[in-house]
């Protein structure tokens, strides 16, 4: 009788040294995911950057102001007028060299390659600004850099600066707005860049812009 007494005892001790062992139920998992595309940077055709998600999207949302899904030749202006005031920090009516500088340090430091942390400007970050006036010599007029294009990209011409990023292969928007290469760029010579990019990139001449007529972004895989 003592025997399957000490029997019964051994396999509970058993049982019980087993339920310890056994790991716990986590219960239900949350679904697993792949780690996010990394976001693409874009720059508009009028220099402005878009870091996150669809650059390119985001900025034809934002400029196309009636949402119906064609950027006219007005709302296109209009949308480089706004980003004209982000420029002209004083408000005086033209982007000087010292504005200039701004714009290649602390908006869009990509095109340049001086910065090397996320700016703080404009596309979406905090501050749309590009702030204080940098030290240095902005008012001395420099000459753009040989190679450098000023229009739709051809096949095979290497993109430089922000041309990089965007629908046009102008490595300096800011930089390519100036006619006159004073150094400084007049609201009517900004005026007259946008509707010389709009025309650029408008190849139907019909006065408007949609996504899938837009040139190919660069690195960006043809649709097949």
């Amino acid at each position: 009788m003592r025997r399957p007494l000490i029997m019964l005892a051994l396999c509970g001790l058993w049982a019980s040294a087993a339920a310890a062992q056994a790991p716990a139920d986590p219960g239900p998992q949350p679904e697993q995911r792949g780690p996010r595309a990394p976001a693409r940077l874009f720059i508009s055709p009028s220099g402005e950057p878009f870091r996150d998600g669809d650059g390119l999207a985001s900025w034809f949302a934002g400029a196309d102001r009636d949402s119906d899904t064609l950027l006219t030749r007005p709302e296109f202006e209009a949308d480089a007028e706004r980003f004209f005031a982000v420029l002209d920090a004083d408000g005086d009516g033209v982007v000087d060299g010292f504005e200039n500088q701004a714009y290649e340090r602390q908006i869009a430091p990509e095109i340049t390659r001086l910065g090397e942390t996320r700016p703080q400007g404009a596309g979406g970050g905090p501050g749309r600004g590009p702030g204080g006036r940098p030290e240095g010599d902005g008012e001395r007029p420099r000459r753009p850099m040989p190679g450098f294009g000023r229009g739709r990209p051809e096949p095979g011409v290497q993109r430089q600066g922000a041309g990089r990023y965007g629908l046009l292969n102008e490595p300096q928007p800011v930089r390519g707005a100036d006619g006159d290469l004073s150094g400084r760029v007049s609201r009517i010579e900004w005026r007259a860049a946008a509707a010389r990019r709009f025309n650029l990139l408008d190849l139907d001449g019909d006065g408007v812009l949609t996504l899938d007529t837009l040139p190919p972004l660069p690195g960006a895989r043809p649709p097949r």
